[in-house]
């Protein structure tokens, strides 16, 4: 999935928990997208995003 992502957006990073996210990573991007294939649990999914919008 993460190699499909990043041929359509070469900004896609690779994220297996909330450590990953480095704040310096978002700055420039107006836009995020979140996926998870479907092993991924939701409550991760929910929790990057909560992470992302406090950032």
């Amino acid at each position: 999935l993460y190699n499909v992502c990043k041929e359509t957006n070469p900004n896609t990073l690779f994220v297996s928990d909330l450590t990953d996210i480095k704040v310096e990573d978002f700055f420039s991007n107006e836009t995020i997208g979140i996926c998870g294939a479907t092993s991924t649990p939701m409550w991760l999914m929910a929790d990057i995003k909560e992470k992302l919008l406090n950032l």
